[in-house]
């Protein structure tokens, strides 16, 4: 287990340190919502959604109805879909292995693991999950603690997410040299901002529109020549 954790958390050490403190955030907001120190500690553990469990938090404290909340996290969570089964196509093989790695990839894991020049190991891969997991999870005991026990009023921590998002999207455009990613971000925000919905189906409708134009950019860029069939 040692010799799977000793490489793996190098590489998890900057989302960890932004789970913990996003997670601690969570904590405070949702004992601060009513929901007690254990509830909070819960949700992380079996759903680990990041924005998700804030928007549970909200809809719960706006009195929101069970399935009004599941289609709102269901649509919030879809984007998964589109990355999730590619990048595990031929990783890990074993059902165990998959498993973790399906409940445990995330966004910030995801881009991670795609931006190494290397593709590390399947068990590598599955620790790092795992060590974002913990501590989204630690973080969020923490923050639950201290919500019980002090009275504290915190706004939001969304700088420290914004900052993660933002050494994540560098290290993408390093790795892979294209400001694509970065382009249909921003559109998807200019799509988004003028509708004025909610969070959750403003993710939905924005990664949509990020999708549609990488798809869009696929299929309209110039296809290199092959120098071998050029004759």
């Amino acid at each position: 287990m040692l010799s799977t954790l000793r490489p793996a958390l190098p590489i998890a050490a900057p989302v960890m340190v932004g789970y913990f403190t996003v997670g601690a955030t969570f904590g405070l907001t949702a004992t601060q919502a009513g929901f007690g120190w254990l509830w909070p500690v819960v949700i992380s553990l079996i759903q680990f959604a990041g924005a998700a469990q804030f928007m549970i938090v909200a809809m719960v404290a706006q009195g929101a109805a069970l399935t009004e909340i599941a289609l709102v996290v269901f649509l919030l969570n879809l984007r998964h879909v589109f990355y999730g089964l590619p990048f595990l196509n031929n990783r890990p093989r074993s059902l165990v292995g998959r498993i973790l790695m399906i409940f445990w990839l995330t966004d910030e894991t995801y881009s991670l693991l795609t931006t190494r020049t290397q593709t590390d190991p399947p068990p590598v891969q599955i620790a790092v999950g795992g060590l974002n997991y913990f501590s989204w999870a630690a973080g969020t005991l923490l923050g639950s603690i201290i919500g019980q026990l002090l009275p504290l009023q915190i706004d939001s921590f969304a700088f420290a997410l914004s900052a993660l998002f933002a050494i994540l999207l560098t290290e993408q455009i390093r790795a892979h040299r294209s400001v694509v990613p970065l382009v249909a971000g921003g559109l998807a925000v200019l799509v988004i901002v003028p509708l004025e919905v909610s969070f959750g189906i403003g993710m939905f409708i924005s990664g949509l529109a990020a999708i549609a134009v990488i798809t869009l950019w696929h299929v309209l860029r110039p296809t290199p020549l092959n120098k071998g069939n050029s004759s």
